[in-house]
């Protein structure tokens, strides 16, 4: 049976390949990336156009040049102020075949022509036994 990356033995060794391998330096870079992310959204106001300096008691400023120019992210973190647009789960959704079939032009699901004794249209199956044993 495989094990689960839930599993005890997978996720020490894990944490041994971002300790102690190559991984470790990616493993601090994105930690560097995320955490400079985070400090950019958390200084900002409240309506997140003017940016806030607070400095904590005892806490001192380390100047830019320090600043490990490798480590610092490339890209900004774009911050969705606007509420996303939900999407539907409701209605119907079509499968593959019945794109193939409005692709060729036909209708999604075929019509049913057949009557059964009491007048209804028929079942797509036969009732009984299946017919296709193999």
């Amino acid at each position: 049976m495989a094990k689960s990356i839930r599993s005890k033995t997978k996720r020490t060794f894990r944490n041994k390949k971002r300790e102690d391998s190559v991984y470790a330096v990616t493993e601090a870079a994105r930690l560097h990336r995320l955490n400079s992310k985070l400090t950019a959204i958390v200084s900002k106001d409240s309506e997140g156009d003017v940016p806030v300096q607070e400095q904590k008691e005892g806490e001192d400023c380390v100047p830019d040049e320090e600043i490990n120019v490798l480590c610092e992210p490339t890209d900004a973190m774009s911050v969705d102020t606007e509420p996303r647009k939900s999407i539907s789960t409701h209605g119907p959704r079509g499968s593959r075949r019945e794109e193939w079939r409005l692709s060729k032009g036909l209708d999604p699901k075929p019509r049913r022509d057949g009557m059964n004794r009491k007048g209804d249209l028929s079942g797509r199956r036969k009732a009984g036994r299946a017919k296709r044993r193999r």
